[in-house]
């Protein structure tokens, strides 16, 4: 066990460099960039809370849309390696998701100020959920299709969860508001749905046999 663990950890090292050249960065770049320039306003003090806690949502999106790309392996059908593909998969995850955290965590520390709570928790599981539905889609898809096309799977999925938001009864609405009667109790479901989408990756991460 202690040798597989090592092998494993040797593996996952040499692949870092490759897979660093290998991951498309530009949608990645052009979310955070884009997610930035949305929170302007509260980065300059000139937002309402409404108003941030919607850019910070729409900033969760964007970076998991971005993130979609890196899901996808152009090569995995006709290159042969010695190293499994959850392992090379779950590296790609890495690479994207720990720098989009960082920008919307950055951007959320930057803009706590202008909130009238600490709603803080709520709005990681919202980003979180936001976040990991775009690579979790891409990852299924990239099962069937090795192809940069395979990405779009992602933002689809996360289209679709949206959309199937906006058909809740206003009252138990997901987009609540801090300081609204129904903030806690949406977000015990926004949480709910982590382990789902975490669960999905696992899945979707697996062999190809």
């Amino acid at each position: 066990m202690r040798s597989t663990v090592a092998l494993l950890a040797r593996q996952a090292a040499l692949l870092v460099a490759p897979l660093i050249r290998a991951v498309p960065w530009p949608p990645l770049l052009a979310a955070s960039a884009l997610a930035v320039a949305g929170m302007l306003p509260a980065l300059l003090g000139a937002a309402v809370p409404a108003a941030s806690v919607w850019g910070l949502r729409i900033a969760a999106l964007l970076l998991g849309a971005g993130a979609s790309f890196a899901m996808v392996d152009p090569m995995a059908p006709v290159t042969i390696t010695a190293t499994p593909r959850w392992l090379r998969q779950w590296l790609r995850f890495t690479l994207v998701v720990v720098p989009a955290a960082l920008v919307w965590g950055a951007l959320c520390l930057a803009a706590a100020s202008t909130f009238p709570a600490a709603p803080v928790p709520g709005l990681v599981g919202e980003a979180l959920v936001c976040a990991l539905g775009g690579p979790a889609g891409a990852a299924v898809a990239s099962r069937a299709v090795a192809a940069p096309a395979a990405a779009l799977a992602g933002l689809a999925f996360q289209g679709a969860l949206l959309v199937m938001t906006l058909f809740v009864p206003s009252r138990w609405s997901p987009w609540a508001l801090p300081g609204t009667p129904s903030w806690a109790v949406v977000h015990l479901a926004w949480w709910a749905a982590v382990p789902v989408l975490v669960a999905v990756l696992f899945a979707a991460n697996r062999e190809v046999r």
